[in-house]
C-alpha cells in the first residue's frame, strides 16, 4: 500500500477517536438515585394517652376523647337533726295509748311547746279527737294566746266536721271580739243559717239549735226503714 495513503487514514482514524472522546465528556454526569426506606409518620401521646397523628395542611381529622368518662359525685345530704320539741311529740306518739288518751297527752304538753311545736301537736290532736270528744278540742279554739299558726289548723279541721260539732264552735268563736277568726265565724253562721243578727247571741243561738233540730229530723227521715207492704 501507499504509504501516504496509509498515513492518511491514520490521521483520519485519530480524528474520528478524537472527536468521540470529546464527545463522551461535554455529556453530563447522571446522578445516583438512592432507595431511601420512608421513616414511620411520628406520633404524639395527649395528655390523657391518646395517640395523635400530625396533620398535614388541608387535612382535617377528627378527635377522639379516650379519657373515661367522668362519673357525677353523689351529694349526699345529711340527716336534719330531730328538734328537742319533735323528740318529745314522738315520744307520746310511740305510747300508742289510743287516739282519745293520745290526744289528751298532746294537749297537757302543748303549753311547753314553741309555736311551731303547738301547731304541730295541732295537727295529730284534731286527727285523733272524734266529733263526739269534740269538747277536748274547744278549751284551745277559744285560746286567742295561742298562735295563729294552731288557730288555722284548729279551723281548718273544725269546718270539716259535721253540722252539729261546727255551728256550735263556731258561735263560741264568734262571740269573742278579738279571736283571729272572728269574722269568718260570723260570716259562716250568716251562710249556714241565712240570718244575721249582729251581737245578738240569744238569737244566734236560738237559729242554730232550730236549723240543727232540722236537719237532724230530715236526716231521721231519709234513714227510716220502708213501711211495710199494705200499710
Amino acid at each position: 500500500m501507499n504509504t501516504r495513503l496509509v498515513a492518511i487514514l491514520a490521521v483520519v482514524v485519530l480524528g474520528i477517536v478524537g472527536a468521540a472522546i470529546w464527545f463522551l465528556q461535554m455529556q453530563p454526569p447522571t446522578p445516583a438515585v438512592a432507595t431511601a426506606t420512608p421513616a414511620p409518620a411520628p406520633r404524639t401521646t395527649t395528655a390523657g394517652g391518646a395517640n395523635m397523628i400530625p396533620l398535614t395542611p388541608g387535612t382535617t381529622v377528627a378527635a377522639t376523647n379516650t379519657s373515661p368518662t367522668a362519673t357525677p359525685r353523689k351529694v349526699v345530704t345529711p340527716p336534719r337533726t330531730q328538734t328537742e320539741w319533735e323528740a318529745r311529740i314522738d315520744q307520746v306518739l310511740d305510747l300508742q295509748a289510743g287516739e282519745t288518751e293520745t290526744a289528751k297527752m298532746l294537749i297537757n304538753l302543748m303549753p311547753t311547746l314553741p309555736p311551731d311545736g303547738q301547731a304541730e301537736a295541732a295537727q295529730h290532736i284534731t286527727n285523733l279527737v272524734l266529733d263526739k270528744d269534740y269538747g277536748l278540742v274547744m278549751p284551745m279554739l277559744r285560746n286567742t294566746a295561742l298562735s295563729e299558726g294552731v288557730q288555722d289548723v284548729l279551723i281548718t279541721d273544725l269546718m270539716n266536721r259535721d253540722d252539729n260539732v261546727k255551728l256550735p264552735a263556731l258561735l263560741e268563736v264568734a262571740r269573742i271580739p278579738n279571736h283571729p277568726y272572728h269574722e269568718e265565724a260570723m260570716t259562716d253562721l250568716q251562710i249556714f243559717l241565712d240570718q244575721d243578727f249582729g251581737t245578738n247571741w240569744a238569737k244566734w243561738d236560738s237559729s242554730m239549735r232550730e236549723y240543727l233540730r232540722k236537719q237532724a229530723a230530715e236526716e231521721a227521715a231519709l234513714n227510716a226503714p220502708d213501711p211495710a207492704p199494705g200499710k
